[in-house]
């Protein structure tokens, strides 16, 4: 219960509730991720007991590990000096059996609702307010903190509206050389990838957006999401989180390496150039000097006579493409600051999932770069997949998580199979799978289709090297018949012009180039 306010200050408080809170989060370590963006200990722990080990256990779960196990609290103590002495002043691990006994899973959302509200409650007494009456208020147990501050507020404002009521609002045309200057120093600029047209169109990879891309089915959105993946982790050494669920995680590793080995921004930094199919790595066929496969040796009925550490051996004497190989993946694990960490969620993409995994990222690993693949509605009670609102649904959060965290999110999207029936340059959100709605919920949109080699003489494009040339006006290219091409029709762009680029591409090496701007004839 409450405690009443004496005439010598006594600030209200709940330890008990406290208690249960902390509980809680030894009970299931992940309840820091729902709930502990909000938490401000420093004023929502009146105990110095709750608030030591709330902090604790937040810093735990943030840079050691997630599991709370008596022995890694033990260890986690012991770190450090003065936390250990503290630890041990409050009764050690003894302490939280008994706390652990008296929360259930249950109690979380009640008693954080419950923190909050006495939270509040004393920082209105710290500002001089007389809180006796809503605490004796016979409706007290049954507000939330939300309840307490509207009650609060409503007199307030009764104050606030006659004397200041435009405050909320501000002049736009006030302080306008800050901004100037503010950006002077700080640019809208995110990560600027190898796609030279892309950056000037996005201003690269901004935090705090959502950016949608979509192809066909089977058209390669997943090998074009992981060459950005790499590129940002290898090349540009920031921390990415990849969410899966058609995909394996085991499938985007191999596709990571092909990327590696086959585009030359990669070749440059690991110093090897060759050329290798995602299939036969997969397949786990290399060649020798002739280009010959190398094969384990079997006998007659095709029993192998050869164990593994016999025909690695044989690889790495007879096959230069194999030892040149396993010389990239050792560069690969050996880059500690890019790291791709991925998770398949394929059993579970609800929003909340989601929200759960994008949150806990952040929050253990510090990684600001999402990608999902693929955006698609989440199944019902029934087993059978939403309607289309549920997709605006799922793709309104992730917007949502984009710009209250300052993350970038990126999500893979499938077009509609008719998409390929049309011109290129002429694809819309009307082409895409399910909801053609979530084109209002995220900040850029690109299509991309694939140009028939039959129709490349209906096309031209300007290419990026020439469009820099300050010499007179770029020269129009045409289509080389020996490539493959794809188009990226930007349908929406909320940092700039909507361009149509050019890129040639391999799918069986994973190599995408940015070509140019493309236009008909």
């Amino acid at each position: 219960m409450a405690e009443e306010i004496k005439d010598k200050v006594e600030y209200i408080s709940n330890v008990p509730n406290e208690i249960v809170f902390v509980g809680c989060i030894l009970n299931n370590p992940d309840n820091i991720v729902e709930y502990g963006q909000w938490i401000r200990s420093k004023y929502d722990f009146s105990s110095e007991c709750t608030r030591f080990f709330y902090d604790s256990f937040e810093v735990m779960y943030q840079s050691r590990t997630q599991k709370f196990t008596k022995e890694n609290i033990n260890i986690f103590m012991s770190e450090n000096a003065d936390r250990l002495k503290e630890y041990k002043q409050y009764g050690s691990y003894k302490l939280l059996e008994q706390w652990i006994l008296m929360a259930k899973e249950e109690d979380i959302n009640k008693s954080y609702e419950a923190l909050k509200k006495y939270s509040l409650l004393r920082e209105y007494q710290r500002n001089g307010f007389n809180v006796n009456k809503i605490v004796n208020h016979k409706k007290f147990n049954t507000w939330k903190a939300q309840d307490i501050y509207r009650l609060i507020r409503s007199k307030c404002d009764k104050i606030n509206t006659v004397i200041n009521e435009n405050e909320n609002a501000i002049v736009l045309n006030q302080n306008v050389k800050n901004l100037i200057l503010s950006k002077l120093d700080k640019p809208d600029m995110g990560l600027l990838t190898s796609y030279k047209q892309w950056d000037l169109m996005f201003r690269g990879l901004l935090t705090s957006s959502f950016m949608c891309v979509g192809m066909i089915s089977n058209a390669g959105k997943s090998r074009f999401m992981m060459k950005l993946v790499a590129y940002i982790t290898l090349v540009l050494k920031q921390k990415c989180m990849v969410l899966l669920n058609e995909m394996t995680e085991e499938q985007m590793q191999t596709c990571m390496l092909t990327t590696v080995i086959n585009n030359p921004e990669f070749q440059k930094l690991h110093g090897i150039k060759l050329t290798k199919e995602e299939r036969e790595i997969g397949l786990g066929l290399y060649r020798d000097i002739n280009n010959n496969i190398i094969y384990r040796k079997q006998d007659d009925n095709g029993q192998f006579i050869e164990n593994k550490d016999e025909f690695k051996k044989r690889l790495c004497k007879e096959s230069v493409e194999f030892s040149k190989i396993m010389q990239i993946s050792d560069w690969i694990e050996n880059e500690k600051k890019g790291l791709i960490y991925c998770k398949d969620v394929q059993d579970d993409y609800s929003d909340q999932a989601l929200e759960f995994e994008i949150k806990k990222a952040n929050l253990t690993n510090g990684i600001q770069y999402f990608f999902y693949d693929t955006l698609k509605q989440d199944v019902n009670d029934s087993g059978k997949y939403g309607d289309w609102s549920q997709l605006k649904a799922t793709s309104t959060k992730l917007a949502e998580l984009a710009k209250n965290m300052n993350l970038f999110v990126y999500a893979s999207i499938q077009l509609t199979d008719d998409a390929q029936l049309l011109d290129p340059l002429e694809l819309t959100s009307n082409q895409i799978a399910s909801s053609k709605q979530l084109k209002h919920v995220c900040d850029s949109l690109s299509l991309f289709a694939e140009i028939p080699k039959a129709k490349y003489q209906k096309y031209q494009y300007y290419a990026d090297d020439d469009m820099d040339n300050d010499w007179g006006e770029p020269i129009a290219k045409e289509l080389d018949k020996n490539k493959r091409y794809y188009v990226s029709n930007t349908d929406k762009n909320r940092y700039g012009e909507k361009r149509k680029v050019l890129f040639s591409l391999n799918l069986d090496y994973n190599t995408w180039q940015e070509e140019g701007i493309i236009f008909r004839k």
